[in-house]
């Protein structure tokens, strides 16, 4: 029977990595260490997956955005990639003067001679 709280409880680094532990090396089923830490075997599943994949700088979790990060992308980062943006859009209707020629029309023909008779 599956007791889950409705309220997550937070898991430590050191804890999914004895739960990958224990699914790789011990030999425990999902189920089981997903029972045995009151966690969902889903998030089990995506703790050993994730350790496979990527090791255990995968067990870290994601990181959060702090507020002196979205600032910084919002008044700094943002605005110059815009102006980069429009510099290179420019720079590039400046250097480019004449217009491709026009594509030439392919023969219907399989034949290798020049009429195509």
């Amino acid at each position: 029977m599956n007791h889950l709280s409705a309220q997550p409880r937070a898991i430590t680094v050191a804890q999914r990595a004895l739960i990958v532990q224990r699914v790789l090396v011990d030999g425990w089923t999902s189920a089981k260490a997903a029972a045995s830490f009151d966690v969902s075997e889903r998030l089990v599943d995506v703790w050993v997956a994730g350790y496979r994949r990527y090791g255990m700088a995968s067990l870290r979790g994601p990181r959060g955005k702090t507020v002196a990060v979205e600032i910084v992308h919002l008044t700094i980062r943002r605005p110059i990639r815009g102006a980069a943006r429009r510099i290179a859009n420019a720079l590039r209707r400046l250097l480019v003067r004449d217009r491709p020629p026009p594509l030439l029309p392919l023969r219907r023909s399989n034949d290798d001679r020049l009429g195509g008779e």
